[in-house]
């Protein structure tokens, strides 16, 4: 390349002088070539043997990738289509699972709310029914406190009944029948005799 670059300036000198001063001719000497242009010139093509050494190495490598990559889709393209039931079968397990769940949370929110409607009929039952058992002890302390009326009455009526009895037979003419000895009646203290009053 500097040999070239040399002739061009050796030739093309002249003329451009010749050109800009017709009438000065000037000349120039060449120099001789050395070792160091044609080491020089030797080392351009070996950088430029290797430019293109590198260039094919990478045409190569890029080639080689290219295969890799198309053997990583065809791969890939493969277990697309192995695994892609799979997945359908994958998905249709979720969303069953999902309605499941959905159905299982359904019943849950049923069964709760069942369960505290049901608490809350218990409480009012139970309200009720300790209402009523309030209500039938009062009955009970009604009746019992009338019963106790009814034999208190009935017990004095009986007294009275077997008092007067006495009474009548005491005064009524014996008659073919052996006399009894009449017990005396005991002494009664004031709260026996105003019970025997009660009627």
């Amino acid at each position: 390349m500097a040999i070239t670059v040399a002739l061009t300036r050796a030739v093309s000198w002249p003329l451009l002088q010749s050109v800009t001063l017709p009438d000065t001719i000037i000349a120039r000497t060449i120099p001789d070539r050395g070792v160091l242009e044609w080491t020089s010139g030797v080392l351009e093509i070996l950088v430029l043997l290797l430019a293109v050494g590198a260039l094919v190495s990478l045409i190569l490598l890029l080639t080689a990738l290219r295969e890799g990559v198309k053997k990583l889709n065809g791969t890939l393209e493969r277990l697309t289509n192995d695994t892609r039931p799979m997945l359908s079968d994958a998905r249709a397990i979720v969303e069953d699972a999902r309605e499941m769940v959905a159905t299982v949370k359904r019943d849950v929110g049923t069964v709760s709310g069942a369960a505290a409607a049901m608490g809350d009929t218990i409480l009012d039952a139970a309200d009720v029914t300790a209402q009523r058992i309030d209500e039938v002890n009062a009955v009970l302390d009604v009746v019992q406190e009338e019963l106790e009326e009814t034999a208190i009455t009935a017990i004095s009526a009986v007294r009275g009944v077997r008092l007067g009895a006495r009474e009548m037979l005491a005064h009524l003419p014996r008659r073919g029948r052996k006399k009894r000895r009449r017990n005396p009646a005991p002494e009664r203290d004031d709260d026996q005799t105003e019970n025997d009053r009660l009627p």
